[in-house]
């Protein structure tokens, strides 16, 4: 393969690793900067776990790394997904494209899966990629870097990188903090994601541990009060207390769940930077933009920038650099766009069903009602989960 050129990629994460894998699949010649402690050793235990799109699936096996077999532990597909108001609305989510193969069934939703074994996975990869070179971080910036056609920051949220370039974010804080958790109900989940919105709180329950697992992965978005409750104290008396919380909070939907790790805390935040390039630097994933986890949304457009990334690089004509300010351009205007849109329908939501206002009649009826009304919308249902899916 043909080596176009040389690109530095700044990040240690899943999204930084599948941008390197995607250019150097291309021939570019990829410059790794990661941590020296980040460079040995595998994965510790995370409580998170990821939706997966069926882009972003797409993408991570353009990468090598989804598993060929089915039933890999570390991935559980979502059959369905249920939403559910504060007063009684209720909207249900299943793929609107039913397989026509010989398999006959119907593809999943989307893909939970576990953080440490994706990157475990995606840093094998680019260890075997011979066109990949990962080398410690010695705190070069961008511009710094002119041995490299292009800089691609991917550092996540509070990006030294990004700040030493001067790139400024339009940043807004939520009033809640999310705590993440994995917890084991009495029944099996049955591949099925729950979601529940009660006025001030909204709790999500996804499948993990295989289609016939009981193993869960929380996701809690409270206000900020509750959060130093939770999330301050890991004593056994205050874990089971969570687990008895999250059990009313779900209806009890599985039973009683029981805390297996966590939990920990992380700050919420919309965001996302007023350029998204500069000179030969452009940023990637939670560098360039923040987002509610409500629709469980956030890698996916990070692995969608990095895939646009590749794409757009993909139409470079012979002579054009890689950082030329058409194919710059082009990337941020197709992921400007898409951000936005996924950005504004969370944010709509959260405050839709947690504003202190919004809890005077007759919106919560309102906004229950149009919930139901929504999900019996079929045309407009299956479009915007198409959207969601990355189709």
């Amino acid at each position: 393969m043909n080596q176009l050129g040389n690109i530095r990629v700044f990040g240690t994460g899943i999204t930084a690793h599948v941008t390197a894998l995607l250019l150097a699949n291309q021939g570019w010649r990829v410059h790794a900067s990661a941590p020296r402690r980040l460079l040995e050793g595998r994965s510790q235990r995370d409580v998170r776990a990821y939706a997966i799109n069926h882009r972003s699936r797409a993408t991570l096996e353009a990468c090598g790394v989804w598993p060929h077999e089915e039933g890999a532990p570390w991935v559980t597909a979502i059959n369905q997904m249920r939403v559910f108001g504060d007063l009684g609305g209720q909207l249900t989510i299943e793929n609107p494209n039913p397989d026509t193969s010989a398999k006959g069934h119907t593809e999943p939703v989307a893909w939970m899966v576990d953080v440490p074994e994706l990157e475990d996975a995606l840093r094998e990869a680019c260890r075997k990629q011979p066109l990949i070179n990962t080398t410690p971080d010695e705190g070069d910036t961008p511009s710094h870097s002119s041995a490299f056609d292009l800089t691609v920051i991917c550092e996540g949220r509070s990006s030294q990188q990004r700040q030493r370039q001067e790139i400024e974010t339009d940043s807004v804080n939520y009033p809640h903090k999310a705590i993440a958790a994995r917890v084991i109900a009495d029944h099996p989940h049955g591949g099925v994601a729950q979601q529940w919105f009660d006025g001030e709180r909204i709790l999500a329950l996804l499948p993990v541990g295989g289609a016939q697992g009981r193993s869960l992965a929380v996701v809690w978005s409270l206000p900020a009060s509750e959060h130093r409750q939770w999330s301050s104290d890991t004593s056994a008396e205050n874990t089971e207390q969570l687990a008895m919380a999250l059990s009313t909070a779900s209806h009890h939907a599985l039973g009683q769940l029981r805390v297996t790790a966590g939990p920990v805390g992380f700050p919420l935040s919309v965001s996302q930077v007023t350029r998204w390039f500069e000179g030969q630097t452009v940023l990637v994933g939670d560098a360039a933009h923040t987002i509610h986890p409500l629709a469980g949304q956030g890698l996916n457009l990070g692995l969608s920038d990095a895939q646009t990334l590749a794409d757009c690089l993909a139409i470079r004509k012979r002579w054009e650099p890689a950082s030329a300010p058409r194919l710059m351009q082009r990337y941020q205007r197709l992921r400007r766009a898409d951000t936005q849109t996924m950005q504004w329908a969370t944010h709509s939501l959260f405050h839709l069903f947690t504003n202190p206002l919004s809890g005077q009649a007759p919106i919560p009826w309102v906004r229950n009602a149009g919930l139901s009304v929504f999900n019996a919308l079929s045309p407009v249902k299956h479009w915007v989960q198409r959207l969601g899916m990355g189709n």
